[in-house]
């Protein structure tokens, strides 16, 4: 007895599942039909027809198939595909049980469709095989190709080292940026062949493809001109203001702030640098949209928002013991060394973890007068009126677009030039590789963008 009650129970259970399955079938292919009719409804006559597909395909028995059948051929009745609706119109006959209303509906939507046409007639056989049809001569890209990528980068070395005085220490850097912009420049002649194949219509291979080339030749563009400036910054030797020769140079000594200071706006806290920002933490009720439920919905959001933002900056006199030049910071980079925290415009040591609707945070980097700066920069010198002297200034750098004022160790301006170097480089090769697949496996985004559209959940 003991034995028998255990498997009864399990017997039960299997009969319950067996026929919860049985009965959930036909719900599921009841609410694709009707979905089916919610989406011709809507003008998405494709997307129906797909639906259609997928209610057949759960339809318990041939009852339901024959109703899916009618539906679609009547569908496609409409639509003016008479061989599509007499198949489904066959089909819902062949399943339809004797008797069966869907019997007199399915003859009488055969009768109204036109006769099929004509049977096309047979293309004469050839008389001789297709071994000795003549081949049609084919040109190979590879070599045009190749030719014009050397004809660039020839171009774009001799440009560049026009541009930069025929200068024997620049020639690295213009050899990695001519061949980034030739490969560039290569990548878009496939591109333009897929466009012309498209006959001017690109579909979205074309566009996704266009898109991400010159995406990817911008990246590698902007990271060889970082990587250049860093390597232009690293190598420069430093240098004396007393013996100083026109051209970009780096000098190092003491910011004095001849020409008055800059202060916070929270804190008072002067400098010859300020760079400000306060931040609010507050509550906001976001409205979005739910994939799943196909509706609107609200929710609550915390996040902090930034109330103001500021950067002053203001001219300086640099002393390096030999010398003394103007600074002119118009253009510059600065890298301070000192760092200010307030949480409610009290200062603070870091900011606490946890915040309360209405909490403000400020950060002020700051370079302090009398600080020990290292300034990279063009160097001149300016005629006096009415002395027999020249004042020694530094500037902007127009030709290498690069001016740095330091606070602290040079690293920093070498490590954030090589890191942005190196994530920009890595993301200009990823959007090339995505090229060549796209170029590889042509169809690929237009399936995707299908597949996206025909089946949303």
């Amino acid at each position: 007895m003991r034995t028998i009650l255990p498997l009864a129970i399990l017997a039960l259970a299997l009969c319950a599942a067996s026929a919860q399955a049985q009965t959930s079938a036909s719900p599921a292919w009841k609410q694709e039909f009707a979905r089916a009719r919610q989406v011709w409804e809507k003008g998405e006559f494709d997307r129906a027809f797909k639906v259609l597909e997928k209610a057949y395909a759960l339809a318990p028995d041939d009852t339901a198939r024959a109703q899916i059948a009618f539906r679609t051929a009547d569908w496609a009745h409409q639509l003016g595909r008479y061989d599509t609706a007499r198949r489904w119109y066959l089909k819902c006959l062949e399943l339809a049980p004797s008797g069966s209303d869907l019997i007199r509906r399915a003859n009488i939507g055969l009768s109204r469709l036109p006769s099929p046409g004509p049977p096309a007639p047979r293309l004469p056989s050839v008389p001789y095989s297709t071994e000795s049809l003549p081949r049609v001569p084919t040109a190979g890209l590879l070599a045009p190709i190749a030719v014009a990528s050397l004809f660039a980068f020839v171009c774009l070395m001799l440009l560049l080292q026009w541009a930069s005085g025929w200068q024997r220490g620049a020639l690295p850097a213009q050899v990695l940026l001519s061949l980034l912009l030739t490969g560039g420049v290569t990548m878009m002649l496939p591109l333009a062949a897929l466009l012309i194949r498209q006959q001017l219509q690109p579909e979205p291979d074309g566009w996704v493809a266009g898109g991400l080339t010159l995406a990817s030749v911008a990246c590698l563009a902007f990271a060889a001109r970082t990587w250049q400036q860093g390597q232009l910054l690293r190598n420069t030797p430093l240098a004396r203001l007393r013996s100083a020769s026109h051209g970009f140079l780096k000098v190092r000594g003491t910011a004095e702030p001849a020409f008055g200071v800059v202060q916070s706006q929270v804190g008072d806290i002067p400098g010859i640098y300020i760079s400000e920002l306060s931040e609010r933490y507050v509550r906001r009720i976001e409205r979005y949209y739910d994939s799943q439920s196909k509706s609107w919905k609200t929710r609550t959001v915390y996040r902090w928002e930034t109330i103001y933002s500021a950067t002053h900056r203001v001219d300086f006199i640099l002393d390096d013991g030999t010398g003394k030049a103007i600074v002119e910071v118009e253009g510059a980079e600065f890298y301070p060394d000192h760092i200010a925290l307030f949480y409610n415009y009290h200062p603070v040591r870091s900011f606490p973890w946890f915040a309360h609707v209405g909490d403000v945070r400020t950060r002020v980097s700051y370079i302090p007068p009398n600080a020990t700066v290292t300034v990279w920069a063009r160097y001149y010198e300016r005629d006096l009126p009415g002395t027999a002297r020249d004042e020694m200034r530094l500037q902007y750098d127009r030709f290498h677009k690069c001016m740095v004022v330091l606070e602290g160790q040079e690293s920093k301006v070498y490590t954030s030039r090589s890191g942005m170097g190196l994530v920009l480089a890595i993301i200009g090769v990823i959007m090339l590789l995505g090229v060549l697949y796209i170029l590889l496996n042509p169809g690929v985004v237009t399936e995707y963008v299908g597949q996206e559209y025909t089946y949303p959940y």
